[in-house]
């Protein structure tokens, strides 16, 4: 008596090309949804380095002392908003822009233009909050004016949601073809094997003796085309970072490679692949 996995190898086998074709076209849908989540998970990666110098300025009024000012940036740091906080001093400010620009025009106005500022580094998970935050400091009778990159953080918030949304619809629609791909071939080579199947009732054989070795044909379409797109990644990914490439596109070497899909994408694939043969065979009624 042969066992489920030596009958769903010869279903396989006896319909080689069907097989390839299902097995090459479930690889190509893997790759695609694998490649579209590496890189949202890059965009996300960078947008969270992008925010975390997301950096609130503000301007002291003049008039303020700075036991006064460091008293405000300790309300500040009570608040939990924010990474890190330091005050610059006019003073300081001013040797700042010595540095970038001729003494000698700082001399001709005469005196320091510059403001007492607070320069406050807003959280990854505030940086949602940063409208309400930036308002809620103007309320500080200390403060004179208050600056932070509204347009970028709002660029940027937009494209992430947009691109994620984008992904999660790439990903949903891949992973219905998926399913049905392995669905029709299963079904298909299960309507193929109809008048030994029936064979198999008169002799006794039980549903689920039936079912297996068309659930581990299942398996086995899903976890060789996720391998399949798994070992096109990898391919890919050393041939990105050969030395040839990285001299031509040396940006690509910021692109960060979760090692983790090495062995979760072929885990997907075997439950895709067994959880649409149930539902392939679900539909089939026994007499």
């Amino acid at each position: 008596m042969k066992s489920p996995l030596q009958s769903a190898i010869k279903n396989l086998w006896l319909s080689k090309w069907s097989t390839l074709m299902a097995i090459v076209s479930i690889g190509v849908c893997f790759f695609i949804v694998t490649a579209v989540l590496i890189g949202l998970y890059n965009l996300d990666i960078f947008s969270k380095k992008l925010s975390s110098k997301a950096t609130i300025v503000i301007y002291i009024k003049n008039e303020i002392p700075e036991t006064e000012i460091y008293q405000f940036i300790n309300k500040l740091k009570e608040t939990g908003f924010f990474t890190k906080i330091q005050y610059i001093s006019k003073e300081d400010a001013l040797k700042e822009m010595q540095n970038i620009i001729e003494p000698s025009m700082i001399e001709l106005i005469g005196y320091n233009p510059l403001s007492n500022t607070v320069e406050a580094f807003i959280k990854d998970e505030k940086i949602e909050k940063i409208e309400e935050i930036t308002q809620n400091i103007k309320k500080s009778d200390l403060v004179e004016d208050v600056y932070y990159p509204s347009k970028i953080i709002y660029a940027l918030k937009t494209l992430k949601i947009t691109l994620w949304n984008l992904g999660v619809i790439i990903f949903c629609f891949l992973s219905l073809a998926i399913l049905f791909i392995i669905y029709a071939t299963v079904k298909n080579h299960y309507w193929k094997k109809t008048e030994e199947i029936e064979i198999l009732k008169l002799l006794g054989a039980t549903p689920s003796y039936i079912r297996y070795p068309f659930i581990t044909e299942g398996g086995i379409l899903g976890l060789l085309g996720s391998l399949l797109a798994t070992i096109s990644i990898v391919i890919i990914y050393f041939f990105l970072h050969s030395k040839n490439v990285i001299e031509f596109l040396p940006a690509i070497t910021q692109l960060v490679f979760p090692f983790e899909i090495l062995y979760i994408l072929p885990c997907i694939g075997l439950l895709l692949g067994v959880a649409s043969s149930f539902v392939a065979l679900g539909k089939i009624k026994y007499q």
